[in-house]
């Protein structure tokens, strides 16, 4: 073999290798990608500008799905929907069944909301030229490929709704939080309804303090009633508690998206398993206050925007589909007063230390997949010394990362570390430390080291 053949050859060998490594070492942690507004669209691209965030589990080989946490409209929602990929107990949720978590922000400034919330706009092609992106620059060529779980807020419920009309076989489930594909006012009318569509699992989830706003109430409740009308597996989930903000929702719809991905996602290639049957729950087995926690009369300032029980009673006739008898039980405490079973622990906080100068503890600890977390409860030899704040929450359960109008938290990454009060390096005192979640349920404790 002659030197230049050698040459040859070796350079082969460092280009494969080099291609190996690159298809191995495919990365976790969060990545984002902005698509700037183009200067001068054509019909059915996106007018704004998008910027996509994902958040990718550490440890998994090859992803089996995406998790999509989509905003509603307006600037504010549109800027909340930039933290959505840190929240901890979303990724939970896609942790569990090895999935990616992804998020948008897109801004309307003077747009109208239909522009981006009809993904026939531009903003179906804008997620998946991100999830293209994200593929390639992340080496899981799987993203362009895996089925996705969808939840949406408002304008992103009827993105959801849309996109699980448009992409079925792709759809895993569906959430729609204030918001559907808006068909009563012909907006979204030429969708395509097949039966992957009637198939695809979805729940309605809206106030019942929201009567107000015409596209939600009015359409949602109609939406409901074409759907089931067709036998369309599509629940519906009524929030007594709350207005337009979502609440405490995302603790069924964390739970309906993992029972969903649980059934659903296959254990190799991407072909979605059957849906389940579930069950239909006929009207006359539904009481007034599972419908809506309020008797809503009409008033002569919008006559068309609100349904008395009787209407409404008569939009649900083909009754109330559900996943399965468990998250039949989950609707009727939901509809109660929006709270919910969960009878397990959080997962007590890791690496647990205490700087020796400071006095300052850092931890590190997981969400509870059911339940989120609360607070940390921090020891002195066995007794309560303190505990970290809450954040403010928007009509829910308090939480440590803080909670938003739009189901997204207050902190992108919020610091895991407490000054202790009184700390001596000197002093042979044991400091611990548990996690609680959001249905006061406390971990186990978690012993700090001093160093």
């Amino acid at each position: 073999m002659s030197k230049i053949e050698r040459y040859v050859r070796l350079a082969l060998f460092v280009a494969l290798a080099s291609f190996v490594t690159s298809l191995c070492a495919a990365e976790s942690g969060y990545f984002e990608k902005v698509f700037p507004a183009p200067e001068n669209p054509v019909p059915g691209e996106l007018q704004m500008p998008a910027e996509w965030r994902i958040w990718i589990p550490e440890g998994v080989e090859k992803l089996r799905g995406v998790v999509v946490h989509q905003h509603g409209c307006g600037n504010g929602s549109g800027d909340g929907g930039r933290t959505a990929v840190y929240d901890l107990q979303w990724q939970e949720l896609a942790r569990k069944h090895d999935c990616a978590l992804i998020a948008s922000s897109f801004r309307l400034d003077d747009r109208p909301c239909e522009q981006w919330c009809d993904p026939r706009n531009g903003s179906a092609k804008s997620f998946l030229d991100a999830l293209d992106y994200f593929a390639e620059y992340t080496g899981h060529d799987e993203l362009k490929v895996v089925p996705w779980a969808l939840w949406g807020h408002s304008g992103g419920g009827q993105w959801v709704g849309s996109m699980t009309q448009l992409y079925p076989r792709r759809v895993v489930a569906a959430w729609l939080r204030s918001g559907c594909p808006d068909t009563v006012v012909k907006t979204f009318d030429e969708l395509p309804m097949n039966d992957d569509v009637l198939n695809t699992p979805m729940i309605l989830n809206i106030g019942a303090r929201e009567y107000d706003i015409g596209f939600v109430w009015v359409s949602c409740w109609q939406y409901y009633g074409k759907m089931r009308a067709k036998n369309a597996k599509i629940g519906l989930l009524i929030d007594p508690t709350t207005h337009h903000e979502t609440g405490a929702s995302r603790y069924p719809a964390i739970r309906f998206l993992d029972d969903m991905l649980t059934l659903r996602l296959p254990q190799e290639g991407t072909e979605l398993l059957p849906a389940p049957e579930g069950l239909v729950l006929p009207i006359d087995e539904v009481a007034d206050r599972e419908i809506s926690a309020e008797n809503v009369v009409k008033d002569s300032t919008t006559p068309d925007a609100n349904y008395d029980a009787a209407e409404r009673r008569t939009l649900l006739k083909d009754g109330l589909w559900f996943p399965s008898s468990d998250f039949v039980e989950v609707w009727r405490k939901y509809s109660i007063d929006a709270s919910f079973d969960d009878p397990t622990p959080p997962p007590a906080p890791t690496d647990v230390f205490i700087d020796s100068e400071t006095g300052v503890m850092t931890w590190k600890c997981r969400a509870d997949l059911e339940s989120g977390l609360k607070t940390f409860v921090v020891y002195r030899d066995g007794v309560e010394l303190t505990r970290t704040p809450t954040a403010p929450v928007v009509n829910s359960r308090p939480v440590f990362q803080g909670l938003m109008y739009s189901d997204t938290p207050d902190f992108s990454l919020p610091e895991m570390k407490l000054q202790i009060p009184d700390f001596s390096s000197s002093s042979p005192i044991d400091y611990s430390i548990s996690s609680v979640n959001t249905a006061e349920l406390e971990s186990e404790k978690t012993k700090a080291s001093v160093r």
